[in-house]
């Protein structure tokens, strides 16, 4: 298992392994360098990062060796959301500190604002009630991560960068759809325009005021700048760039790392078009959703670490991989609840130095919904593959 220690950090000047990589960086500093400096200060090491989530304690139950370990954080705090589920918010402090028990670094998914575009209520960011308590629930997260002392992983609001991204192909661009952020306690964003790229710098404002052992970053939602993964021809790169400098526009700039992922669900839940009880590897709800994972037809695994790449490239900032389904490898479509096919994480851990050369710096596993493959049903699949990469784990 890894150990995780504290260590004195060297200044960022010289892009050195110790290096704690401050979002103004200077040029040199590669996406590697910040993705090293990352898995430095989250865990002592500058090793590439592994980790579980969408659970309170299943890798432990499971004996499963990670870095990180994730909860998503839903709702408002006066409507029953994370900030009620213990008082004063110490769910995150129980998360925390049950993560620092086990030598494991928390990580928290904050999702909220995308259940409001989901349904086209886009009005929720001008509402200046609705907007106060968002940020007021958002400051008691950095709250309670500063009171453990520890390092700790945010990623912010996943699908809710892809809606803003359809709303500027719409017509109104993230700094004109209006957004109430300055509130009177609220001071870290009295200072920014009261717009939604005002909102998103407000996030990251908060974190680095109140928690800067923090580290923040925002999901990159590949259907903002959407393309047929079907086709060998496609415009993989041009499309990730343009995900990539609609981040930077709303403050990616200033964050630590993007969040990507692959898949909501195992692929063959959506290949059952969601359970169903017909299946088909290229009919299903999802389309081809079963990667090639020779890269010898579209879409694959390549075709994919194309994209994050040419994301990491534009950013200059490192990825993690976040809720990557969990199934096993099989040739015969679909499966049963919680036990579908996926080859995601075989791919993954047989070939962690791809992730890295397209700029990662950790993978995260994780169900994005109930019935899907699970710690308790892949026939410790994630367990095995974990424990033989800890033993030799790959140094970025």
């Amino acid at each position: 298992m890894k150990r995780l220690v504290l260590v004195a950090l060297a200044g960022c000047g010289g892009g050195s392994v110790g290096d704690d990589a401050p979002p103004d960086a200077p040029s040199g500093f590669t996406v590697r360098d910040r993705a090293r400096a990352l898995a430095t200060h989250l865990r002592g090491d500058g090793d590439f990062m592994i980790g579980v989530g969408n659970d309170n304690a299943g890798p432990y139950d499971h004996d499963v060796t990670i870095d990180l370990h994730y909860a998503y954080l839903v709702g408002y705090g006066d409507t029953g959301g994370w900030p009620s589920w213990n008082p004063g918010g110490m769910y995150a402090t129980y998360f925390a500190d049950a993560a620092d028990a086990h030598a494991v670094t928390p990580m928290f998914t904050y999702y909220q604002l995308a259940l409001e575009l989901e349904t086209t209520n886009d009005a929720v960011l001008a509402d200046a009630d609705r907007m106060h308590q968002y940020l007021t629930d958002v400051r008691l997260l950095f709250e309670r991560i500063a009171a453990t002392g520890k390092p700790a992983v945010v990623t912010f609001e996943p699908d809710f960068y892809g809606y803003l991204m359809q709303r500027a192909t719409d017509g109104t661009p993230p700094d004109q759809l209006p957004a109430r952020v300055r509130h009177a306690d609220v001071p870290e964003c009295a200072e920014l325009p009261e717009t939604a790229a005002g909102l998103s710098r407000c996030l990251v404002a908060i974190a680095h005021a109140l928690a800067p052992d923090a580290r923040v970053g925002f999901h990159a939602s590949q259907w903002g700048a959407w393309f047929d993964v079907t086709d060998q021809n496609a415009d993989v790169e041009g499309r990730a760039r343009e995900v990539g400098a609609f981040l930077r526009s709303v403050g990616a700039d200033a964050t630590d790392f993007v969040a990507v992922e692959t898949l909501d669900r195992d692929a063959g839940f959506w290949e059952t078009s969601g359970g169903g009880a017909t299946c088909s590897p290229v009919d299903g709800s999802r389309g081809v959703v079963y990667w090639d994972a020779s890269n010898l037809t579209v879409p694959n695994f390549a075709q994919h670490l194309r994209w994050v790449r040419a994301l990491t490239d534009e950013l200059q900032r490192p990825a993690l991989w976040w809720q990557t389904p969990m199934g096993v490898p099989s040739d015969t479509c679909g499966g049963a609840d919680e036990a579908w096919r996926d080859n995601r994480v075989r791919y993954f851990f047989d070939h962690v130095d791809e992730l890295v050369d397209a700029g990662g710096a950790g993978m995260t596993f994780g169900t994005g919904a109930g019935g899907q493959t699970n710690l308790a049903t892949d026939g410790d699949q994630l367990k095995d593959a974990a424990s033989a990469y800890m033993a030799t784990p790959f140094p970025l």
